[in-house]
């Protein structure tokens, strides 16, 4: 509570130093009265405020009306922030004190705490991915200090989608047209610590839209201009003292106006519905759509939907379930259409009760059609309960494994690799999400690996490869056979089986792939 009044206080004194008429005095004493009375009647949801990271502190952070004097520029080029129509908004962001201290220049992030970098990924509100410009060039994953955006994956929460797009369009021009650097929380240079996961670095991120290789004095503190754009909290800003009292007075000034998230308003990218009954064919049938016209809008994008399927795989935080559509119900043999989905579980893993291949599921989720995940389901984190249920979201087990031994049990598509090839050719989408052996042997002609660990193979003569996300032992039965160099799987053969999936690449393309979920469903040959 104190560092919100020290917030307010703040922004009084700035809007002094930059307006001295009588009138503007009468606002600022205006402002102090109202945000102290503010201040006293919601000291009971301080603690949601400064910790959100449920759902609950963002709906319950405000019930006032929005300001219809405020609005947010869009414009991912533009410098101004928040442009309300009264003059007494200050740009903290752009037209603060809060400057990057130290040279990036010939830096590197991993080695020096600080270095300017390209954009790889955008992730959500406050996590991005990027690449260094100098010193080493391994993937820089970094979760934006100080700052807790809603989510917009996992367990997708309101105004979490705006504040990945704010966050995305910023981040997108400043690569294109501008400067990114990023820094950690240290004044000096030595190199960064990891956060809790050890593969992620809490940082600062530094942008300038228009300016290649900018100078300090123009680069802008995003993590503080998301807060000043009402799209995240404060949150445990301690290491950096010297920016403290200007985030707690950009985040007062959000609130005082009534932006975004403070608004008290629904969210209108937000789908505050019920869950709706759909099937994975009508989806599959609604992706072979806009794959056919790539400026289509996916119809199920932000839906709430709930379906059926059966489990194929689990393997990176990414469930894989397919169902059978059969011609006719009362004579199965005269067959019928398969079809499937890839669900994004959270970062927790799912207890092994979901995950078993061939359990047959009834699943509630959010449908997205991500730029840089495709299509999938995602809000499902909280779904699937350890013991019992709480809630009609809540996944069910409708058969076991064991008990799914007719029309819903695991199907197999069995294909050449040259089969397989001639669906990626075609988008052919007949067993997309669905479990595929290739009949064929295979051998590996490119080897890439991640920060990550995630390994993707070139398959020779092939326009498919093999991702793999999981740690791979070349011999099954032996845990000390840790197969993760380039040597070990450059023109080896091999045999595959596992899910039927593709992903996005960077430049949009659509690119295929043969996903296993564990090692023996990656053979060695020889």
């Amino acid at each position: 509570m104190k560092k919100r009044l020290l917030g307010t206080v703040f922004l009084a004194l700035t809007m002094l130093l930059t307006s001295c008429s009588n009138e503007d005095i009468k606002k600022i004493a205006s402002i102090i009265v109202d945000d102290n009375s503010s201040a006293q009647t919601s000291s009971n949801n301080e603690e949601a405020s400064n910790n959100s990271s449920d759902v609950s502190s963002i709906e319950d952070s405000s019930q006032a009306s929005e300001n219809p004097n405020v609005s947010s520029n869009s414009n991912p080029t533009s410098n101004s922030s928040a442009s309300p129509v009264d003059d007494n908004f200050f740009d903290y962001a752009n037209k603060g004190t809060v400057k990057l201290q130290q040279e990036y220049a010939d830096h590197s992030f991993l080695e020096d705490g600080i270095g300017q970098v390209t954009l790889t990924t955008a992730i959500d509100g406050d996590t991005a991915h990027f690449k260094g410009v100098a010193g080493s060039k391994d993937a820089i994953k970094i979760r934006f200090y100080g700052i807790d955006t809603p989510e917009s994956t996992g367990n997708v929460e309101p105004y979490g989608k705006q504040a990945s797009n704010f966050t995305k369009a910023k981040l997108e021009a400043a690569d294109a047209n501008g400067t990114i650097v990023i820094s950690s929380t240290f004044t000096e240079y030595k190199a960064p610590e990891p956060d809790s996961t050890g593969s992620r670095y809490l940082g600062l991120v530094w942008i300038s839209l228009n300016k290649k290789n900018a100078p300090l004095e123009d680069l802008v503190l995003l993590n503080l201009w998301i807060v000043q754009e009402g799209l995240s909290y404060t949150k445990n800003v301690a290491a950096i003292p010297q920016y403290v009292d200007t985030f707690y007075a950009a985040e007062a000034q959000a609130e005082q106006y009534k932006l975004k998230m403070w608004s008290g308003e629904p969210d209108e990218y937000f789908n505050y519905g019920d869950y709706e009954d759909v099937s994975l064919l009508a989806i599959k049938e609604e992706l072979a759509r806009c794959f056919a016209d790539p400026t289509r809008k996916n119809k199920y994008d932000n839906k709430k939907i709930r379906f059926t399927g059966t489990v194929v795989g689990y393997s990176n935080n990414i469930l894989y379930v397919q169902e059978f559509y059969p011609y006719d119900d009362l004579d199965l043999s005269k067959g019928g259409d398969y079809a499937g989905i890839n669900i994004f579980t959270g970062m927790k893993a799912l207890p092994t009760k979901y995950t078993k291949v061939n359990t047959y599921l009834e699943i509630c989720g959010l449908a997205q059609d991500s730029e840089n995940f495709g299509f999938q389901v995602t809000d499902t984190e909280s779904h699937f309960p350890r013991v019992g249920s709480s809630s009609d979201a809540d996944t069910v087990i409708l058969l076991k494994a064991e008990d799914n031994t007719e029309e819903h049990s695991l199907y197999t598509f069995n294909k050449t690799a040259a089969e397989v090839s001639t669906w990626a050719g075609k988008n052919d989408l007949t067993a997309l999400f669905c479990y595929v052996a290739v009949s064929t042997q295979v051998t590996i002609n490119s080897f890439y690996i991640n920060a990550n660990g995630e390994i993707t193979l070139g398959v020779q003569g092939e326009s498919w490869n093999i991702f793999v996300a999981f740690t791979y032992y070349g011999d099954p039965n032996d845990s000390t056979q840790i197969w993760d160099k380039e040597e070990l799987f450059m023109n080896k053969t091999f045999t595959v089986t596992g899910v039927y999936a593709f992903h996005k690449t960077t430049s949009g393309r659509i690119q295929y792939q043969v996903v296993p979920s564990k090692s023996a469903e990656l053979v060695y040959i020889g």
